[in-house]
């Protein structure tokens, strides 16, 4: 099918019409509840009764086909989502009216026989067209690489696909036996299989992502946009980021909505007067004190909320300042480490990767729901002996970026941002000044996750560990009921980048 029905009324009447609506989400990372962020100026922002709400009106208001689409992470980080591996989201997104979603790297932090249960619960496609079998070269049978959608007077091709680097980022155990190709060609059979069945175009669902904060854009998906082929694939919606995108690539139009519910991307594809179709794209808040609550999401949301709450309200300790996430080094980054080094006796140092810390904390009480979705991994703190020579490698790693991509305790690390990587460090002290002497042993705290070789730390996989038997919420609670209060974050940068 071509569109000639929908075309022909869109002649018939002479103007612009709009043939089909995307509305696009992503990262939505268990965000059920409605939450006031810093930069929301006291308004709650997403939850899913009122993402359902703004979806619908945002439907209602196009006389066209819409088509609901997620670009993955759609479980993991809420208390909510968390203590039922995921199934009241599911259950929620589902009553949202997905029509298909991507899988994300944090959808298969469970595994893959709990992401096939969520599979099975929802009432949409979950799709992958670049996860194989490692030995095989097939995909599993759970990753579905498309599926052609007939909505309306059209017929749409969905395909997905989740970042490669899953492979370092998930947990190795959790993605044992699976590889995740890379670039164009790993979802060429996929395209070619989609494109046979004569769809009337395709849609990339991608748990990949940019940032735009300076022009042009940059990363991942646009690395893959410029490989693909604007005939083969109209749309883009992609994930991963948290981060806004609108933009153009190699013809291909890209959106993201940010994270956790809080935006929704619009798509219209419109044909105009003279028979030509473009794209016109925007990206909208999810006020929550905009619209009236669905009532059958907001039952659904009830129903898990007793039990939340009864955890989350718990109350551990008082902030004194804003700490927000940032890029690179930064206090609550610091704050985290510091909590990990403490976590058992004999602890030298500790290393904290920056994926690993998931939202923003504002002064005020901190309560155990708070803290859960800052840390919602459950990952184990480990004690890894290692001399100051390995040492200095793994710091080479956090470093390889240019800037850190971690936060370290009991160390000050000098580096030369303009070395090539692998060569950055230039010194390495305890924090009292003592010199990290290279044939010296060290035992050096880190999370299960990195332990084994999560983030590209390969070279812990080596190394003697044991466990301290606490995980890294149970750390940072422990360390934040120590501290004097209100809280403050540790002053001054323990990475300290020297000019050449």
């Amino acid at each position: 099918m071509l569109l000639q029905a929908v075309l022909a009324a869109a002649l018939a009447a002479g103007a612009d019409t709009t043939l089909l609506r995307i509305l696009a989400i992503n990262d939505f990372h268990g965000a059920l509840e409605p939450r006031v962020y810093g930069w929301s100026g006291g308004r709650p922002v997403g939850g899913a009764p009122a993402l359902k709400a703004t979806l619908d009106s945002a439907a209602s208001r196009c006389r066209c086909t819409v088509l609901r689409l997620d670009a993955g992470d759609e479980m993991q980080g809420s208390l909510a989502s968390n203590l039922v591996y995921g199934r009241s989201t599911v259950e929620a997104l589902s009553a949202l009216g997905l029509d298909a979603a991507a899988v994300g790297n944090h959808d298969l932090d469970w595994g893959t026989d709990s992401l096939a249960a969520r599979m099975r619960q929802a009432s949409y496609p979950w799709l992958a067209a670049n996860i194989f079998d490692s030995v095989t070269g097939r995909r599993p049978a759970w990753a579905v690489p498309y599926r052609i959608l007939s909505r309306g007077a059209m017929r749409i091709a969905v395909v997905g696909w989740v970042t490669p680097s899953s492979k370092i980022i998930v947990k190795a155990e959790r993605v044992a036996g699976l590889a995740f190709g890379r670039g164009a060609a790993a979802i060429r059979d996929a395209l070619d299989a989609a494109r046979a069945e004569r769809p009337d175009l395709t849609v990339l669902v991608a748990h990949e992502g940019a940032f735009c904060d300076s022009l042009p854009c940059r990363g991942e998906i646009v690395d893959l946009a410029r490989e693909l082929d604007s005939t083969r694939v109209q749309f883009i919606v992609s994930g991963h980021t948290h981060t806004l995108v609108n933009t153009v690539v190699n013809g291909i139009p890209i959106v993201q909505a940010r994270s956790y519910g809080t935006a929704y991307g619009v798509a219209d594809l419109v044909r105009h007067d003279d028979g030509t179709r473009s794209w016109r794209v925007r990206v909208e808040t999810v006020w929550a004190d905009r619209v009236t609550p669905d009532p059958a999401v907001e039952r659904i949301v009830a129903r898990y909320r007793p039990e939340v709450e009864r955890l989350s309200k718990t109350v551990v300790a008082t902030l004194r300042d804003s700490l927000p996430v940032l890029r690179g080094e930064y206090p609550l980054g610091n704050l985290i480490a510091d909590a990990q080094r403490a976590a058992a006796p004999g602890l030298d140092f500790a290393l904290m990767n920056n994926g690993g810390i998931r939202r923003d904390l504002y002064p005020g009480r901190l309560d155990y729901g708070v803290l859960f979705e800052l840390q919602p991994f459950g990952n184990s703190i480990m004690a890894v002996r290692l001399t100051g020579a390995e040492l200095k490698e793994v710091l080479e790693h956090a470093l390889a970026g240019g800037a850190p991509d971690g936060h370290v305790s009991g160390l000050t690390v000098r580096y030369d941002p303009a070395k090539p990587p692998g060569e950055r460090v230039l010194e390495l002290r305890r924090s009292d000044g003592a010199p990290i002497r290279p044939e010296a042993t060290y035992v050096l705290g880190v999370s299960d996750f990195l332990q084994t070789g999560g983030g590209g730390f390969a070279m812990l996989r080596t190394k003697p560990a044991t466990r301290t038997g606490k995980t890294d919420l149970d750390a940072l609670i422990e360390y934040l009921k120590r501290l004097p209060q209100p809280v403050a974050a540790p002053a001054g940068r323990r990475f300290i980048a020297v000019a050449p």
